[in-house]
This record gives C-alpha cells, sequence and structure tokens, in this order.
C-alpha cells in the first residue's frame, strides 16, 4: 500500500481549524440528530403517526426531510468551524482538482481490496463464529420498496458521498491530523466513519473502508479521489442490492 498511490507534489493545505474545533462540531451534531431523532419519536408518538420514522414504512418525503436535515447539519458545521470561524477556503478542505486517470486507477485497485475485506469478514464470521451478516438498513429499504430507488441512488452514490467525504475526510481527518497526527487521524476518523453508521456487525470492515478513504486524501492532497471511491463502492452495493431483489422477483 506504501507504494500504490504516490501523488505529485501539491500545495499544502492549509489547515486553520483545529481538533477541538472537530470534537465540539461532533458532540453539537450527535447531541442534535439524537434530539431531533427521539424528540420526532415521541410527538409521532402522541400524535399516533409513528410510521414516519419506521424503516419498513417510510415514505419518499420523510426520508428526503430527515436525510436533508443531516445533510445540513454536517456542511454547516463544516462551514461555520472552518470557512467562517477560521477563515479557511473550500480548497483547504481538499476541494481541489486531481488527475481524472489516476482517480480512476486508484478506486478500481482500493475497490478491489475493499471487496475483497468485506467477502473475507463475512466469511470469517460465519464459518469460524457462526455469525450471519444481518440485513442492512439499506437492505430493508429496498426490500420494502418504501422509498424511491431514485431517490436512493442519487442519496447513497451522489450525496453521500460528497457530504460524508467533505465531512469526515476534509474536516475532521484534517482537524485530528494537524493535532494529533497521521496515524491517529487516521484511526480516529475510520473509527467515527464506522459508528455513526450504527451497524455493529460491520463496524470493523466500515473502519477499513473509512482508514482507506482517509489514505487516499492523505496521499493526493484531493477529496475528489474519495469521493469517487466512495460513490463507486455504495453504487455498487446498491445495484448489486436490487439486482437480488429482481433475481427473488423472477424465481
Amino acid at each position: 500500500m506504501k507504494h500504490l498511490i504516490t501523488a505529485k507534489t501539491e500545495s499544502p493545505l492549509d489547515i486553520r481549524w483545529n481538533a477541538l474545533d472537530a470534537t465540539i462540531s461532533i458532540a453539537f451534531l450527535a447531541a442534535v440528530l439524537v434530539g431531533i431523532y427521539f424528540g420526532s419519536a415521541k410527538l409521532l408518538e402522541i400524535l399516533g403517526d409513528q410510521e414516519f420514522l419506521n424503516t419498513s414504512t417510510i415514505s419518499n418525503v420523510s426520508f428526503s426531510i430527515l436525510y436533508g436535515i443531516q445533510v445540513i447539519l454536517m456542511f454547516g458545521v463544516v462551514w461555520f468551524f472552518a470557512i467562517f470561524w477560521r477563515k479557511a477556503r473550500f480548497k483547504d478542505l481538499g476541494l481541489r482538482y486531481y488527475s481524472i486517470a489516476k482517480t480512476l486507477w486508484y478506486s478500481l485497485i482500493l475497490l478491489i481490496a475493499i471487496f475483497a475485506v468485506s467477502f473475507l469478514y463475512v466469511f470469517i464470521m460465519s464459518s469460524l463464529f457462526g455469525i450471519e451478516a444481518p440485513a442492512s438498513k439499506m437492505e430493508t429499504l429496498i426490500k420494502n420498496r418504501s422509498i424511491s430507488n431514485i431517490i436512493l441512488l442519487i442519496v447513497v452514490a451522489f450525496i453521500g458521498p460528497i457530504i460524508e467525504e467533505i465531512f469526515f475526510r476534509g474536516f475532521i481527518y484534517s482537524a485530528f491530523k494537524k493535532n494529533w497526527g497521521t496515524n491517529a487521524a487516521l484511526f480516529l476518523s475510520s473509527l467515527l466513519f464506522a459508528i455513526v453508521h450504527l451497524d455493529l456487525f460491520s463496524l470493523l470492515p466500515l473502519m477499513i473502508i473509512g482508514w482507506l478513504l482517509a489514505y487516499l486524501f492523505e496521499k493526493t492532497k484531493s477529496l475528489f479521489p474519495a469521493i469517487f471511491l466512495h460513490a463507486a463502492y455504495n453504487l455498487i452495493l446498491i445495484l448489486i442490492m436490487l439486482g437480488q431483489l429482481e433475481m427473488i422477483k423472477i424465481y
């Protein structure tokens, strides 16, 4: 992996925000999102409409509203701490051009690595420990057809990768690296990335994916390769899930 990605020398990113800014933003997001979720759940319980937050019955409108709030909050804290408060530029978050050819090559290599690790992990958990992979939230949404496939594709393969890479790699990873160094930043940002997905079974492979995305960002000094890799991975997964559902319908 050390010699896999050798980036052309780029001007260094001007990271004006720090680990304290990142920590405050994480705590703020956690508090607000938890408050919104449980507050909404309580309100809907009183109103007798609990299907709004139910994964199996959630509508396109409900899903879009909830995800939209999350996106606005994540981008909002990045803008406040990095751009408004610390007077940085979006370019300093890693939003700078990078070679398209190299982006495609790195993504191909890392996609193979990610799927190989994921397959091996599922195999080990199943064969050695007898633990089968539970259905993910995305699988539940697809199987129940509660959300439009178009909306899922837009969110999972476009909006999600952009916002998550800006937040976790451009903002969080860069802040942790500034104060605590590269290795600590790689570990902590990937751990946080895995935790927020709220999938205990997939915690380890999600950490590995987060580590690879941060490593790619570290080596290229651009978010675009990480965004493309993230989007390609998500797109492949959701297409596989949609394909499996169609096969189930056929047979």
